[in-house]
């Protein structure tokens, strides 16, 4: 099996059984069909199952995420071919002046040893400032993408306080701006989607807030 690892997973000369696995684990119950049955409305558009990958002429296009999973299913990576096409940039300089607690250090450690991952904790555990710290380690441009007005403007605060970027040097993607900056860029989903692909070209790191929300 050939994968090529970009801003998805891009496979191709999938055996036939390796491709069921994978299409099986990522096809999921759509919960709107079940609270549609589960009130008696009429489903006659709404598919009973999602499925998280596309089919393409000889392969399948699969979420970044599921690397893991994927190689698993290969039976190790000697198994399959992987070809890197991430985006790396020129580093660049941060210097982080916050001070993290000791859950929060082992916290940055683990998502420091992958290459991509979801940090989930608690309300008022510090995500930011773990963030941040994350972002200073990686020197690479970063993109932070915000749902709400507030929040790109806390995050636009706590990059001032710990990382001692001035406000006129952090980019800012939405009230009324379209700036990107040199190390770090804070963005508005709905602001973004309108220059994505050129904003893209110039990050190498990518921070979503409330990821929950992705989908949406």
């Amino acid at each position: 099996m050939k994968i090529v690892l970009s801003n998805n997973l891009n496979l191709s000369d999938v055996p036939k059984a390796a491709s069921k696995i994978i299409r099986d684990r990522l096809t999921f119950a759509n919960p709107k069909w079940i609270e549609n049955d589960r009130l008696g409305y009429w489903n006659g558009n709404t598919p009973r199952y999602l499925e998280g990958f596309t089919r393409t002429g000889g392969g399948l296009i699969l979420p970044r995420g599921f690397i893991r999973q994927l190689i698993g299913i290969c039976g190790g990576q000697d198994r399959c071919e992987v070809i890197d096409q991430r985006r790396t940039l020129p580093e660049v300089s941060f210097t982080f002046s916050g001070t993290l607690k000791p859950f929060q250090e082992q916290a940055v450690k683990e998502v420091m040893a992958r290459d991509f991952g979801t940090l989930s904790a608690p309300t008022g555990s510090g995500k930011t400032v773990m963030a941040l710290s994350i972002v200073a380690q990686r020197r690479q441009p970063a993109l932070v993408l915000c749902h709400t007005k507030e929040l790109a403007d806390q995050w636009v605060e706590r990059i001032g306080t710990f990382l001692s970027i001035p406000k006129d040097e952090i980019g800012m993607i939405g009230n009324g701006r379209r700036t990107v900056g040199e190390r770090i860029t804070v963005a508005l989903v709905q602001s973004l989607y309108k220059c994505a692909a050129e904003v893209a070209a110039k990050i190498g790191h990518l921070i979503i807030d409330e990821t929950h929300r992705a989908p949406a």
